[in-house]
C-alpha cells in the first residue's frame, strides 16, 4: 500500500490540474473573443485619422468656420485609440495571466511527478486503465498543452511593440505614428 502513495500524489496532483487547465481554456478563448471588435475599432479610428489626415479642411467651404476643427478632431481620434489601446492592454494581460497560471499548474504536477519518478516506477507510469489513461500520456498532454500556450504569439510587455510610446503626442503615440511618417505633420 506504501508503494501506491507516490503514485496516487501524482495521480491527484494530475486530477486537479485538468480542471485548472479547461478553465484557463474558456478563459484565453474568450479574452481572444473580446480582443476581436477591440482590433477592428482601432483599425477603423485607423483609416478615420488617415483620411482626415488627407483631408483639406481649407478646401470645404463649409468647415472654413473651425479653423481648429483638424487638429481637434486629430485629437479626439487619438484619444479614442488610446483608449482602445489600453482596453487591448487589459486583454494581453489577461492572456499572459493564463499562460503564467497554466504554466505554474504544470510545473506544480511536474514537480511531485519528480519527487516521486524513482519510486513510483516506469511500469505504473506508463500503466493505463479503462478508466484513466497512463500518468505518462497525462504528463505529455500536460507539457503539450504548456507548450503551445508558452509559444502563442502574446508579447512579453504589457502593450504589442508595434504600439509602444515613442514620445509623440498621445498616450500612445505610434498609433499615429504607425499611419506614416508624415501623419503628425
Amino acid at each position: 500500500m506504501t508503494q501506491d502513495r507516490p503514485l496516487l500524489a501524482v495521480q491527484e496532483a494530475l486530477k486537479k490540474c485538468f480542471p485548472v487547465m479547461e478553465e484557463q481554456q474558456s478563459l484565453w478563448q474568450s479574452t481572444l473573443r473580446d480582443c476581436q471588435p477591440l482590433l477592428a475599432s482601432l483599425s477603423n479610428l485607423a483609416e478615420q485619422l488617415q483620411a482626415a489626415q488627407n483631408l483639406r479642411f481649407e478646401d470645404v467651404p463649409s468647415l472654413r468656420a473651425f479653423p481648429d476643427l483638424k487638429e481637434r478632431l486629430r485629437r479626439k481620434q487619438l484619444e479614442a485609440g488610446d483608449t482602445v489601446l489600453d482596453k487591448l492592454g487589459e486583454r494581453l494581460a489577461a492572456l499572459l495571466k493564463v499562460r503564467d497560471t497554466v504554466s505554474s499548474h504544470v510545473e506544480q504536477v511536474l514537480h511531485i511527478y519528480e519527487q516521486h519518478a524513482d519510486t513510483i516506477g516506469i511500469d505504473a507510469v506508463l500503466q493505463a486503465s479503462v478508466v484513466s489513461p497512463s500518468v505518462a500520456d497525462m504528463l505529455e498532454w500536460l507539457q503539450d498543452i504548456e507548450r503551445h500556450y508558452r509559444r502563442s504569439k502574446v508579447p512579453k510587455e504589457k502593450i504589442p511593440p508595434v504600439l509602444n510610446p515613442v514620445g509623440r503626442s498621445g498616450k500612445h503615440p505610434s498609433f499615429a505614428t504607425g499611419l506614416g511618417p508624415n501623419f503628425g505633420r
